[in-house]
């Protein structure tokens, strides 16, 4: 067998953000469609070629969504053209590849279907990524003119215009289903400590109730009245955090630094409740995401945690793993089931666990949490045992 010396395109400086943006345009593996199948025909008009695809490139192959004059759906990234083409944002051209010291052996060249003219335009997304390309090819050595270039120019803009407005269908989508939840948990919730309230005074000015009889009911109040301020608090924060969703902005920080900030306005709860604060993060340890989201999914997790331990310890711990950090919060508290922490995860718990000064959660922390760690591209995991603990796990 004939040896082979093509060249292998270098990966791009963003591979891991550029492969994140083509996984969240869900269009990978997906069933042809009629509005990409017309631009590849088009395309092939236009340059009167008689090949033409629109190709993205995975992690280690490329997959064409629309294609003519292609039998097969992918090939090998490593053997693919259209992978040097997404290392820039402009048209590449190659009138002869096989006088083109990268290509004249690959075995799209040499085996099939035989391709001696190319011509690709990256499909670049608002924020520099590149997903693939939108190509055209020939079976005999070829140039494009200047129109072709522009029309080629124009058509990959159109696709690049469609992904877009997928990703954004599906964030707004999300958006929406979490202003629901947030609704509905508000209309329940707000509105449950406010009429007790309202009762309370309504029987005190009655005389139906005594002094010590509205003093205990008082104090119930007001423990539902602390629950709710919490949750409202998240919802504002939630929706500060949102405004810059579109911009979120990514930054080295000291993660033990923002730790002990978390502590210090939790200082107080954890003193009534006897709760040791532990922030086992080395004094010097640098991460890199957005530090306001991570700051949202601390505060939220460590006051959960306060919520549901009593003279115990609640801890947060960091290590890496490659590129990936790996975040601990562990407590010492009342633990749960398996399948409540499941129901919590997926969103799907009907009723909620006291604490252990019978403070009243919603729920919506940590409908929040999860929303903010798939803006990070991260994810959580719960390990809990009954009686001994629980620890949430985010790796991002």
């Amino acid at each position: 067998m004939e040896e082979i010396n093509m060249v292998s395109a270098k990966i791009p400086f963003n591979e891991q953000i550029r492969l994140q943006e083509l996984y969240d345009s869900r269009l990978l593996d997906t069933p042809e469609e009629p509005i990409f199948d017309e631009i590849v025909k088009f395309a092939a008009l236009l340059c009167k070629v008689p090949l033409s695809l629109i190709g993205f490139i995975d992690v280690d192959r490329q997959w064409f969504k629309a294609k003519q004059g292609i039998k097969f759906s992918e090939i090998p990234r490593e053997i693919s053209v259209c992978g040097h083409t997404i290392l820039g944002n402009e048209l590449v051209e190659i009138h002869d590849m096989t006088s083109d010291e990268r290509f004249f052996d690959n075995p799209l060249v040499i085996d099939g279907p035989l391709v001696k003219f190319y011509a690709g335009m990256p499909l670049v997304t608002s924020t520099g990524s590149c997903l693939g390309t939108l190509c055209v090819g020939d079976i005999v050595p070829g140039k494009l003119n200047n129109e072709q270039k522009l029309g080629l120019r124009v058509l990959a803009g159109n696709i690049v215009s469609i992904i877009e407005l997928r990703i954004k269908n599906k964030s707004l989508s999300n958006l929406i289903d979490t202003q629901k939840s947030i609704i509905s948990v508000l209309a329940h919730d707000v509105r449950n400590p406010l009429t007790s309230l309202k009762n309370t005074i309504e029987l005190r000015e009655s005389n139906v109730l005594d002094d010590q009889d509205v003093s205990e009911m008082m104090g119930m109040v007001a423990s539902q009245l602390d629950s709710t301020l919490q949750m409202v608090e998240n919802v504002v924060n939630w929706g500060q955090l949102h405004l810059q969703f579109s911009k979120l902005e990514f930054n080295d920080f000291n993660l033990h630094q923002l730790i002990n900030q978390i502590f210090e306005l939790e200082a107080l709860n954890s003193l009534i409740k006897n709760n040791k604060l532990l922030n086992l993060v080395d004094e010097n340890k640098i991460v890199y995401s957005d530090q306001n989201i991570i700051e949202f999914l601390l505060r939220n997790l460590i006051s959960n945690a306060n919520k549901f331990t009593y003279d115990g310890t609640i801890s947060v711990n960091c290590k890496k793993n490659g590129n990936q950090t790996i975040l601990t919060i562990t407590d010492t508290g009342v633990g749960m089931t398996m399948e409540k922490a499941n129901e919590l995860l997926n969103g799907t718990s009907s009723n909620t666990t006291l604490g252990t000064n019978s403070e009243k959660g919603s729920g919506l922390g940590m409908l929040l949490v999860k929303e903010f760690i798939e803006c990070i591209k991260g994810s959580i995991t719960i390990e809990s045992i009954i009686n001994k603990g629980t620890t949430f796990t985010i790796i991002f």
